[in-house]
């Protein structure tokens, strides 16, 4: 690989990694040398997850964890630290959906929503950046989506949180550059996942959606490594503050 964008040797978290897009990115930063911990709320899902990569010759340290829980993160960013001894790059990925009407969103809905989304993003920003203030510097690559940038029918809650993640991004990149992190985030577009199976079961639907992508199709979780490899690399070494959106071509119109 070239060695701009090398991961090899580095300390990676990625929140919410037992599946989905989640576990496609642990895959791609330990396929490439990276050492990687994730964390998910469910046990019997992250030794799913373990096995599943352990069959592609590929370790991953694996724990739970309630992103949403003070405690929870710090015993898992200390966990992951008295097991490498440092952090390198934390990747926000953790997060919930909710399809509701508006009129129909719950005060739980919503709280459940921002809990998981936004908090989660915050708490776990707030103890690995501090590990990476006393290193000299990492990298923070928060998940946001075009949702915070499109309104999405019957996704108030979801959006909003989004929105809330990438200013969130954009004002801790301008608060710790001088501590050598950068804060970026990816904004995936309609990218084959657990969360959107049920539209992808659809065809009205798929049909509906297509039609707005320039691209023509859903993207694949492969098509969201190189943005990753980017952002946790020194390819990305001047590159702070940014939402990178991979959605084929969805908010270029």
């Amino acid at each position: 690989m070239d060695p701009l964008f090398c991961v090899k040797d580095k300390v990676a978290i990625i929140t919410g990694a037992s599946r989905g897009l989640g576990l496609s990115y642990a895959r791609a930063l330990a396929s490439r040398g990276a050492r990687v911990a994730i964390c998910g709320h469910s046990l019997e899902r992250l030794r799913q997850a373990e096995e599943e990569l352990a069959r592609e010759g590929l370790a991953v340290f694996a724990r739970s964890a309630d992103v949403s829980d003070e405690n929870s993160v710090k015993e898992f960013v200390q966990a992951v630290l008295d097991r490498f001894g440092r952090i390198d790059i934390l990747v926000n990925n953790a997060g919930v959906l909710l399809r509701r009407a508006p009129e129909e969103t719950s005060v739980q809905d919503w709280e459940s929503i921002m809990q998981t989304n936004v908090k989660g993003t915050f708490l776990f920003s707030r103890e690995a950046g501090a590990v990476m203030q006393r290193q000299g510097g990492g990298s923070i690559i928060n998940i946001s989506s075009i949702g915070a940038r499109c309104a999405l029918s019957r996704r108030l809650a979801y959006c909003t949180s989004k929105a809330a993640v990438e200013q969130f991004t954009r004002t801790l990149a301008f608060e710790w550059s001088t501590y050598g992190i950068r804060v970026n985030a990816i904004a995936p577009g309609y990218v084959e996942s657990d969360m959107n199976a049920d539209l992808r079961a659809d065809p009205e639907r798929v049909q509906e959606i297509l039609a707005d992508v320039p691209m023509g199709r859903f993207g694949h979780p492969e098509d969201l490594h190189g943005a990753l490899l980017f952002l946790c690399s020194d390819a990305s070494a001047f590159v702070t503050g940014q939402i990178l959106y991979v959605d084929g071509g969805k908010t270029a119109h």
